[in-house]
Order: C-alpha cells, then structure tokens, then sequence
C-alpha cells in the first residue's frame, strides 16, 4: 500500500467523520445540545410558563381581594356613621 492510498483512506475516513458529526448536530441531538448549552432545556420551558400562568392568577386574585375588601368596607362605614354614637 502507497503513500497516496494512504492518505487517501485518511481522508476518506475524515470526510466521513465530520459528515456524521454535521448530521448529529442539527439533529435532535444537536438541538438539545445547543438548548441545555443555551441554558433553555424543554423543562425550563415548561416551568417558564407554567411560572407565568401562576403569576397571572395570583395578580387576578389579588384584585379580587383589593376588591372584596373595598366592597366590605363601604357596607360597614354608613352603618357607623347612621348611628350617630347611639347604642
């Protein structure tokens, strides 16, 4: 075996190497990769939203209680001052 067929089979071998390595990279392999790299996995993706929709809800609540108690307060405050001081 000659020095050309060697380098040759070299070559071969690397053009073939880097052709797999291309191909697992913009697979889903190489997606989930470049995504725990990035810092973003599915899960955090998942908690992210999840996280949002918590925020939400408890915003909404929150008005709901600043209401409530506005919606209380006014019910008490004639019945107070109708008295007059009087037992």
């Amino acid at each position: 075996m000659g020095s050309d067929q060697l380098f040759a089979i070299i070559m071969a071998s690397l053009v073939t190497s880097a052709w797999v390595v291309v191909r697992i990279a913009r697979g889903p392999i190489g997606e989930a990769i470049a995504r725990r790299l990035g810092g973003m996995g599915s899960a955090d993706a998942v908690q992210e939203a999840e996280l949002a929709d918590l925020r939400a809800r408890m915003a909404e609540l929150e008005e709901r209680v600043d209401f409530t108690e506005r919606v209380l307060l006014q019910e008490r405050q004639p019945d107070e001052l109708g008295s007059g001081g009087r037992p």
